[in-house]
């Protein structure tokens, strides 16, 4: 997901210019301006790391019970064994179909690709 960031460095410009040349509500509104396009930004690009990340996170999940699997298996008991490995096969299975998806897109954009051209 492509978020529209704002552009601060223009922000920056009209902030710059309001302290050069405007007045005294100029420069609280073009600072007032560029602070709420600062944290809109931030926002922004919080949201967009974490979708990515949440998109992941089953499979990292996976990831996480294969590796205590390998290292512990000998001191868990079995009912512990079976939740890890359950855990396992749901990231495996997310990966899957996230591969599948993201193949799907690329076959999709190659199509409209294809029919504009």
């Amino acid at each position: 997901m492509k978020l529209p960031y704002f552009k601060i460095k223009a922000a920056f410009e009209e902030a710059k210019d309001s302290f050069s040349y405007g007045s005294g509500t100029d420069k609280i509104s073009s600072t007032a301006k560029l602070l709420g396009k600062a944290v809109a930004n931030v926002g922004m690009l919080a949201v967009e790391i974490g979708s990515e990340a949440i998109k992941k996170l089953p499979e990292e999940t996976g990831k996480k019970a294969q590796k205590l699997l390998n290292e512990h298996s000998e001191s868990m008991t079995d009912e512990q064994k079976e939740k890890v490995q359950k855990a396992i096969e749901a990231g495996e299975e997310a990966k899957r179909k996230r591969i599948e998806k993201e193949q799907e897109d690329i076959e999709r954009k190659r199509q409209e690709k294809e029919n504009q051209g």
